[in-house]
């Protein structure tokens, strides 16, 4: 990534990712300029690309950038500023990321128990009726709703599969529709079960979760995709 980013871009393109294991492939550092996070530019560098490589050096200093954070660590703040408050503005994660970036610790919500470090089941609720997910990178719930007669005895095959239960309990579940087949699942769980169950041809139906509540609300679709709905309602 070679554009200057603003702080919610930056946001964004962190959530792009699938899981913490993505970000650390596809991003090294998180170079900022000096000043207010809440009017920074950021720049997030390759996985692989070095401090000392002169065209990072270069990019860096005709830009005004410095180290700010490991991409990793980056992640990490927004994500426990997150577990704690899951409808957090921008402001909020702009206060987390100073607050680490100064102390080297992260920064505590009032009113959270900081032993379990999470928001409320209340709060979590609440969140998840606006379609803001639990974590920071897109998230799927997905759901068998319906089933032509025909196709009975192979959509209980896959969920005897996906929920790893025996397939007399599968085909009972498929008689009885709805099927909760995940909540919160990762892109690439949710890719695979689509593409299973598209292969076979039954229809599945699909939420995505958004990871920041300024980002576009997701939409509920029933598809056969291998891939996923688009990216905009999928948090990226």
């Amino acid at each position: 990534m070679t554009d200057l980013l603003t702080l919610s871009q930056a946001l964004e393109a962190i959530a792009g990712c699938s899981n913490d294991r993505d970000v650390w492939d596809r991003y090294g550092w998180v170079y900022a300029t000096d000043g207010d996070e809440r009017d920074a530019r950021f720049w997030l560098s390759d996985h692989d690309a070095e401090h000392d490589d002169p065209s990072v050096e270069a990019f860096a200093a005709q830009h005004a950038l410095s180290t700010y954070l490991e991409a990793a660590t980056f992640a990490d703040v927004l994500d426990v500023q997150k577990r704690q408050c899951p409808l957090s503005t921008l402001e909020d994660y702009a206060q987390a990321l100073a607050y680490y970036s100064e102390y080297d610790a992260f920064a505590q919500v009032a009113g959270i128990d900081e032993a379990l470090g999470e928001a409320t089941a209340e709060a979590r609720q609440a969140a998840r009726a606006l379609g803001v997910g639990r974590g920071i990178f897109a998230a799927f719930d997905v759901a068998l709703v319906q089933c032509p007669a025909s196709k009975v005895k192979d959509a209980a095959r896959l969920v005897a599969a996906v929920l790893d239960v025996p397939v007399g309990r599968a085909l009972a579940l498929c008689r009885e529709l709805p099927v909760e087949l995940g909540r919160d699942l990762e892109r690439p769980r949710a890719a695979a079960i689509a593409a299973d169950f598209q292969a076979a041809g039954i229809t599945l139906e699909m939420r995505g979760y958004r990871a920041f509540p300024w980002m576009d609300a997701p939409a509920t679709v029933r598809l056969m995709p291998l891939a996923l709905p688009p990216a905009a309602a999928a948090g990226r």
